[in-house]
């Protein structure tokens, strides 16, 4: 290979990438956060089932309320973020399988003759 396409191999794998975001470990966290950050997810249910969710906290104290709350929503973000990633691993897979599908034809065509 070439030694020019070595080296730069060899520099990108000692470089520490610094995406701007703490928990970000990939580009395509990044564009997670971006995506996220430009299209917020607020609706009708998301606030009914909120005021659910208040409702059976009013039982508790502060503490308790603010506690629950914190875990609830890490949950929905952590939910969020593996949809959005998982949507992008689909969408690459499709894109893959579509792009060879002319060479797959092809070889069928071929191999018929």
């Amino acid at each position: 290979m070439n030694r020019y396409i070595e080296n730069l191999k060899v520099f990108l794998a000692e470089q520490t990438p610094c995406y701007c975001y703490d928990d970000a470990h990939s580009l395509l966290e990044v564009l997670y956060y971006c995506y996220a950050t430009a299209n917020p997810v607020d609706n009708a249910t998301i606030h009914f089932q909120f005021q659910k969710l208040n409702d059976i906290l009013r039982r508790l104290t502060r503490k308790e309320i603010d506690s629950v709350f914190s875990v609830a929503c890490d949950l929905c973000i952590s939910h969020e973020r593996q949809a959005f990633l998982d949507g992008i691993h689909v969408g690459m897979r499709l894109f893959s399988e579509l792009y060879e599908l002319p060479t797959q034809v092809q070889e069928i065509a071929t191999s018929r003759e």
